[in-house]
């Protein structure tokens, strides 16, 4: 019995604090696969307000869901996850790089700015630039960060040209993501619904 009343008092005890505990995802990722990655998009300056995304054709005829930008002004950026970050924070020392799969129709200086802890604002400090080349084709970009400590949050400039679309295809903190697949011809794909009988 008494072992009973230590279980139910510990049970009692730590139940709310594991009801509570924010459970740790991991470095944010975001495929434009789901219309929910959207919500986390909203805080943005100088860029036509973010409403769906769009099934676009790569260089090789494959279907890709992105999230497109386009700006409005000369400073346009946004703060993937919100201006207040709604990810965990991560460690600049695992996660060294931003990895974005993208197509862009004018070469620009892009500009990532970070915040990390105790650093609750965005200077120029926790600033890194980046030449980007604009290509007709999606290409996967590796962002060197260079950052250190936890990371909090993080807003992307992407350069001064106005009325350009970027299309971005994932941005991850976690590594490149394959998003892309061959178009398939309808007799092999349907050669495999047959094989599967």
């Amino acid at each position: 019995m008494k072992r009973f009343i230590a279980f139910a008092i510990a049970f009692a005890f730590c139940f709310p604090m594991l009801a509570f505990a924010r459970r740790d995802t991991g470095p944010p990722e975001w495929t434009f696969d789901n219309v929910a990655d959207l919500s986390d998009w909203r805080d943005t300056h100088d860029i036509v307000p973010i409403a769906a995304i769009a099934k676009v054709r790569d260089g090789n005829g494959g279907e890709r869901t992105v999230l497109q930008i386009i700006s409005t002004g000369e400073n346009p950026y946004v703060y993937p996850g919100g201006s207040v970050a709604n990810w965990e924070p991560f460690s600049g020392y695992e996660h060294t790089a931003i990895y974005l799969g993208i197509r862009l129709e004018k070469s620009d200086l892009w500009q990532v700015d970070y915040i990390n802890s105790p650093n609750t604002l965005y200077d120029e400090g926790r600033s890194r630039k980046f030449n980007i080349k604009s290509s007709d084709d999606f290409v996967d970009l590796k962002l060197d960060m260079q950052w250190d400590g936890l990371i909090r949050g993080f807003r992307i400039h992407f350069g001064s040209s106005k009325n350009k679309t970027i299309e971005i295809d994932y941005l991850s903190l976690q590594g490149p993501v394959k998003t892309s697949q061959q178009r398939r011809k309808l007799a092999t794909t349907w050669g495999k619904v047959k094989d599967l009988f």
